[in-house]
């Protein structure tokens, strides 16, 4: 087995393990998050989401966005999970972030096939 064969598997494991790691920080099992999507970095460039401006949310799937609560306070998130589904908001955002009832609808993106 060659050196740059092992260094991808290694980097591919390590990358694994840190979405992992952040999923389980926002408080969504592996599970929810293969139907759901990933947390995205902060830096990923996204649409703001303001929760004070509404109960809910439309995106399509493979959009990155940026939720801001009360108090300044915001997460970023990549719906790359299922598409044509709603999501309960609770459910991905971290623990404290919101108490207020917000769904996420999640259109199909006709530039991804399922």
């Amino acid at each position: 087995m060659s050196k740059i064969y092992t260094f991808r598997q290694a980097a591919f494991a390590v990358s694994i393990a840190a979405t992992l790691a952040s999923a389980s920080a926002a408080g969504v099992s592996s599970k929810e998050q293969a139907l759901i999507g990933q947390p995205a970095p902060a830096t990923a460039s996204a649409r703001v989401i303001d929760l004070s401006a509404s109960s809910y949310a439309n995106v399509s799937y493979g959009e990155t966005v940026v939720f801001r609560g009360n108090g300044g306070n915001q997460f970023t998130w990549t719906f790359n999970g299922v598409g044509g589904r709603s999501w309960d908001l609770a459910k991905i955002a971290p623990a404290g972030f919101s108490d207020k009832q917000f769904r996420v609808f999640v259109s199909r993106n006709p530039l991804y096939r399922s």
